[in-house]
């Protein structure tokens, strides 16, 4: 994303969050993670359950994962969290 493309998100996020009722900011959070939460486990669950068949490097799904929607979440939530998240995927393989 370029720095026009984050400020304008980021004005919109404001506004957004400005204007809402506690309700629909609630909305707004759970709509948010939730999605994120959901992208994350299933790219986890393919990482564990990777059989070497997909097209997709392994690698590259770790770093997607673990990299990229990982930290988007811990600045959403927490750390400790985000390692919730992860080990009620590892657990359930």
């Amino acid at each position: 994303m370029t720095q026009g493309e984050v400020e304008q998100v980021a004005r919109e996020i404001r506004n957004k969050i400005m204007h809402s009722s506690w309700n629909e900011l609630i909305e707004f959070t759970e709509a948010v993670v939730g999605n994120l939460v959901e992208a994350y486990q299933i790219l986890l669950k393919s990482l564990v359950l990777l059989d070497n068949t997909l097209p997709i490097d392994s690698g590259d799904l770790k770093i997607l994962s673990e990299g990229k929607l990982g930290k988007a979440l811990m600045s959403l939530t927490s750390p400790e969290q985000v390692a919730k998240w992860r080990s009620e995927v590892i657990t359930t393989k």
